[in-house]
């Protein structure tokens, strides 16, 4: 996958030259799933803007990382929408992304309750 170059906008040519997905899989994505939308220009040609890479980023992810299926991808995005930008996907037991935020969860746990343990000093207040 090639790294985007901070670009306002990409064709559909580019984008499936990045993200290693075939244009007319990047068509069939727009048609299932309502959240991506990407700009057209007056020619007609779509336009890709950054957040919509990141969007087409996780659709893949969940499709081909997480094997979801387009429906079960599709009610994962609608959760994460729900959740006001939170991170909440529910990711499939026993994948590689769930081994790390169980790691990332347990590190963070170790490091709060270190800090609890911190005396409070005079700039605490």
């Amino acid at each position: 996958m090639k790294e985007a170059s901070g670009r306002l906008y990409y064709s559909i040519g580019e984008v499936s030259e990045m993200l290693g997905i075939k244009s007319h899989t990047l068509h069939y994505w727009e048609s299932a799933f309502p959240s991506l939308k990407p700009h057209k220009n007056q020619a007609g040609n779509r336009c890709y803007r950054p957040h919509d890479l990141d969007l087409l980023k996780l659709i893949d992810k969940l499709l081909n990382g997480e094997g979801y299926s387009i429906e079960g991808a599709r009610k994962q995005l609608e959760q994460l929408k729900k959740k006001e930008g939170q991170l909440s996907l529910d990711l499939k037991a026993g994948s590689q992304s769930t081994e790390l935020l169980d790691e990332i969860c347990t590190e963070l746990e170790t490091i709060i309750r270190d800090i609890s343990h911190q005396p409070h000093t005079e700039l605490d207040g």
